[in-house]
């Protein structure tokens, strides 16, 4: 069903902002939004809130600092060719590009990799995936074989899975399941995602304090009054449900906060340069990597240059070395990249450096991280944080989004797939809104109470 409801149909069920919902969805993101969506297509009356002053959370898409569309976070549209992002696209017309054809630009001492080196280095990337197959749940750094420019192999995975090898599971590894879409949209992910969010009702600058879940129903106590409904979705970040800044009444079971522990925030910052035009002999939309000697592992800023044919060379950290740099500053961080990609294309292309900038999402209250890796042995906790609580309070968003974790499809997904359990169990109870679905229920019923 996923792209059923079109963005041109969506308003005419959510403009009206209902004061005891069906269904209160906390966060405005991808997940928040899929799960909307999905609710209001069957009938039922939602309200979302959201502690920002916008709608998207971790896809945000803005023009101002660079004078074209730059994706602060998720930039990367993967996943199944029914994603409703796709039918966005369609009809508004934007521009996509296809990211499978990538090509990559590799260094060596400063200078570029010579034919046999870069078949080293694409045998280390394949080769590093085939290691860690079948291997259970341990440490990604555990099975691991040393190879020629595996460290530079190592420092991309870790930044694509925002963590460094000792703390990479390899039952997360091996979770995702093949794209198969891959693309970058020049208008930005982060628009498309605003788009599927328009006409849902949401109070935005609203933060949840409380999730009182003693009752039949819930109460959601913000910053905005109290909100009561027949159930919740919560979507924030296991980053935010960390850190305490909502308080659940009863207390979550004991399982269920172990599993917000096996499941934390890992890091993947970007530091984006913008250039004057000149593209130093790069192309658009390729990567940009060297490498990285082995006490460095993990410890590099890798690109993508010109991405969707703009000036940008966006540069990328994860994992701790992110944490590290981030910590000291945008500055600091802008300095790192810059002086990474002078390294690697030489001094006169300080020149034309125009400016830069860093993702904050480490910093951000709403986030505190950029996207949740399960700590090795604990894979399994991904699902027990899926689980709801007493038929009425629901988790969905990228943590729980196996087979596509991290990913703004896997939230959006993940959104759908709680949006269905919920309106599921409120049929069967008997909140069902305008719409009769008894019968067919049973079985997401089942699903959702397992």
């Amino acid at each position: 069903m996923a792209g059923a409801i079109s963005t041109a149909a969506l308003p005419k069920f959510g403009n009206a902002m209902p004061t005891n919902p069906d269904v209160v969805i906390i966060g405005a993101g991808a997940a928040g939004i899929g799960a909307a969506r999905r609710l209001i297509g069957e009938g039922r009356s939602v309200l979302m809130i959201e502690a920002a002053n916008r709608i998207g959370g971790r896809a945000y898409t803005e023009s101002d600092t660079f004078g074209v569309p730059y994706d602060h976070g998720c930039a990367w549209l993967q996943g199944p060719k029914s994603l409703p992002h796709l039918d966005v696209i369609r009809e508004k017309g934007f521009t996509k590009v296809n990211h499978n054809l990538a090509d990559e630009a590799f260094f060596v001492d400063g200078r570029p990799a010579t034919l046999d080196e870069k078949a080293a280095f694409e045998r280390a990337q394949s080769e590093i995936y085939e290691d860690v197959w079948d291997k259970g749940d341990v440490p990604a750094a555990d099975v691991i074989k040393n190879r020629p420019f595996m460290s530079a192999a190592k420092t991309w995975v870790t930044m694509g899975h925002a963590v460094d090898m000792e703390s990479l599971s390899t039952a997360d590894v091996n979770s995702y399941e093949e794209y198969e879409v891959n693309y970058l949209v020049k208008e930005g992910l982060g628009r498309i995602v605003w788009e599927l969010g328009q006409g849902i009702p949401v109070k935005l600058n609203c933060a949840a304090k409380v999730i009182d879940w003693s009752g039949e129903g819930v109460k959601v106590e913000t910053t905005d009054g109290t909100i009561s409904a027949a159930a919740c979705i919560v979507t924030v970040s296991t980053g935010v449900l960390a850190s305490g800044a909502i308080k659940f009444v009863p207390s979550l079971p004991p399982l269920k906060q172990e599993a917000i522990d096996d499941v934390p925030m890992g890091l993947f910052t970007k530091v984006a340069l913008q250039f004057d035009g000149e593209r130093f002999g790069l192309t658009d939309n390729n990567w940009l990597s060297y490498a990285v000697p082995e006490e460095k592992t993990g410890q590099g800023c890798y690109f993508i240059t010109w991405p969707t044919g703009t000036d940008l060379a966006v540069g990328m950290l994860g994992g701790a070395y992110a944490w590290d740099v981030t910590s000291k500053g945008a500055d600091v961080a802008i300095d790192l990249a810059l002086e990474t990609f002078v390294g690697l294309v030489g001094s006169d292309s300080r020149k034309h450096f125009v400016k830069g900038h860093m993702s904050d999402w480490h910093a951000n209250p709403n986030v505190l991280g950029a996207y949740a890796a399960a700590r090795p042995g604990r894979f399994a906790s991904r699902d027990v944080l899926k689980a709801p609580l007493g038929r009425r309070v629901f988790f969905a968003g990228e943590a729980v989004a196996v087979p596509l974790a991290a990913l703004c499809s896997g939230a959006h997904l993940s959104g759908e797939a709680a949006a269905e359990a919920v309106h599921a169990v409120l049929s069967v109870d008997g909140s069902c809104g305008s719409c009769d679905a008894r019968g067919s229920a049973k079985q997401l019923l089942q699903e959702a109470s397992e």
